[in-house]
């Protein structure tokens, strides 16, 4: 990986673990994620134009559009939703891992693609057992009232939206490279649509939901500053990652890298917000990033 490519990465990884940081210590609602894309997609719409204009992209790929809108929506509610109730340090190595396994089965299941190897399995065993010690005060912590709660029930929502748009992306990518995008402005075209259909589900969802309904006035008295920087960051996390694969000949390296976040993730929740460090949150977040390894790595 050549060093621009590595400082992409990791610039990217700190803004990943950023955004869903800042979303935590500000408002952690669907309405705060949902004005932030939207504000965010805004503010990065030129880049709409570095390619052929949308206007000559297939009925298809529109309809695949709106899937990954729906998932991205969900994905957010669930994040916020979810460290509206918990920790980030456990919550997001949780929605952040998670889908490494759902996405390998279902495509396996569903897609036909290649088999898992047995590395892959033990990857995957490795991501699990880190799932299961994270929300645990100690090792003699083994209960089911420890998993059964709302907040690891939203974080699992986020891990299957994830799952869900990752799958769909692809499919939508596809399309826009056979109209003649190149992959970077296929990239940053996408991520601004995305983020549009996203606001497109999420404001009538918001309005829907007297919780977060109720939200939107404080939301704009107090937030609007917050709120397009967080949109730019979450936008830009996954632009910047497209550029580094473009610049790098082994994805699966930039596929690993990227799993750095979860660390940091772990680190910043319990430095910045003062959250608990019990030794076997540290002993998940490690099996989890070792299993993270063995599956993202050839």
């Amino acid at each position: 990986m050549s060093p621009l490519a590595l400082g992409l990465v990791l610039l990217s990884v700190c803004l990943h673990a950023g955004w869903n940081l800042l979303g935590k210590r500000r408002t952690p609602s669907l309405a705060f994620f949902v004005l932030a894309m939207g504000s965010g997609a805004l503010v990065l719409s030129p880049l709409l134009w570095l390619g052929p204009p949308p206007t000559r992209l297939p009925a298809a790929f529109w309809g695949w559009l709106a899937a990954s809108g729906l998932c991205q929506m969900l994905y957010m509610g669930g994040l916020a939703w979810a460290y509206a109730r918990g920790e980030v340090s456990v919550l997001y190595p949780i929605a952040r891992a998670l889908p490494v396994v759902l996405v390998p089965l279902v495509s396996l299941g569903l897609l036909g693609s290649r088999a898992l190897t047995p590395l892959d399995l033990i990857g995957m065993g490795l991501i699990l057992s880190g799932a299961l010690c994270l929300p645990l005060a100690g090792p003699r912590g083994w209960r089911a009232s420890s998993y059964l709660t709302p907040a690891l029930g939203f974080a699992l929502l986020a891990a299957v939206a994830t799952a869900g748009y990752s799958l769909i992306d692809k499919q939508a990518l596809a399309l826009m490279l056979a109209a003649g995008h190149s992959s970077l402005t296929a990239g940053a075209t996408f991520m601004v649509l995305q983020a549009l259909m996203t606001l497109a589900w999420g404001l009538p969802t918001v309005l829907l939901l007297p919780t977060e309904r109720r939200r939107l006035p404080r939301l704009w008295a107090r937030e609007r500053t917050a709120m397009p920087l967080t949109g730019i960051m979450v936008l830009a996390t996954y632009g910047l990652v497209l550029v580094a694969m473009a610049r790098t000949e082994e994805v699966s390296l930039v596929v690993a890298m990227r799993q750095l976040s979860i660390p940091l993730g772990v680190v910043l929740g319990v430095v910045w917000l003062g959250e608990r460090a019990a030794p076997i949150k540290w002993l998940g977040t490690a099996l989890m990033l070792v299993g993270l390894w063995t599956v993202a790595l050839p």
